[in-house]
């Protein structure tokens, strides 16, 4: 097999899973809180460690593996809501939300107030604060307010601070849905951050600049699926010539 072809193959693999990655940025272009994923790969030999004392050439056995994906952790731009219970967080730290499946964070500041008076997402899930628990008002005492450090108040009586939690390499966090990620093992870092009430973080994907993305994603796909086919053209003319000529 001409080793162009495995080349030609790698590269189609990758941008594959380039093109998955920014169309699922592109979809989330109006998502609030949404971080961009960003597609990152390593080279890898197939040969090296195999056992099988196959050949270390680079031509022929070097190919592109997918190695992860990272969370561009940049800061959205604002949009003034009106809403009290509408958080946007300037900085480095998230919430902390209490689910089914353990704690996560989020950078998505939708939150609610219970039946039994508890701060929590848009789905029920509680928000924290400092001391681990679900924060607690009175829906029939008024409007909460939230200062810029996470305390909540209500007619001047505080209820508690939220849980804001900051990582070394928060690109690093892995994605468990809703908006929100698994801190488990993740190195915490000082909080650089403010809470601003009745704004949202708005979704940091650049949509214009994404669509370009996509367009030379897409061109790339075809380049590479080209070279594919002209090889794959070329082995098979090869081999009708080989065969007719052994007879």
């Amino acid at each position: 097999m001409d080793s162009g072809y495995y080349v030609a193959a790698g590269s189609l693999k990758a941008r594959s899973f380039q093109l998955d990655v920014v169309a699922n940025n592109l979809a989330n272009a109006a998502t609030v809180g949404y971080k961009p994923d960003q597609a990152f790969f390593a080279v890898f030999n197939k040969a090296e460690g195999s056992g099988r004392r196959l050949p270390l050439s680079g031509h022929l056995n070097d190919g592109v593996v997918f190695a992860e994906t990272g969370v561009v952790t940049e800061q959205g731009s604002l949009r003034a809501t009106g809403r009290p219970l509408d958080l946007a967080i300037e900085g480095n730290a998230f919430l902390t939300i209490k689910t089914p499946a353990g704690v996560r964070v989020t950078r998505d500041g939708r939150l609610q107030l219970g039946k039994d008076g508890q701060l929590q997402a848009m789905d029920g899930n509680p928000a924290l604060g400092k001391n681990g628990q679900p924060i607690l008002a009175d829906p029939k005492n008024g409007n909460i307010s939230i200062s810029a450090d996470g305390t909540v108040s209500q007619k001047e009586q505080v209820l508690g601070q939220l849980d804001l939690k900051a990582f070394e390499k928060a690109g690093s966090l892995k994605r468990t849905g809703a908006l929100r990620f698994d801190p488990a093992g993740a190195a915490e870092a000082p909080i650089k951050a403010t809470v601003t009430q009745g704004h949202l973080e708005q979704s940091g994907v650049d949509a214009a600049s994404t669509m370009v993305e996509m367009i030379r994603l897409n061109r790339l796909y075809e380049l590479s699926l080209k070279v594919a086919s002209t090889i794959s053209n070329d082995l098979d003319a090869r081999s009708i010539n080989d065969i007719a000529m052994s007879r």
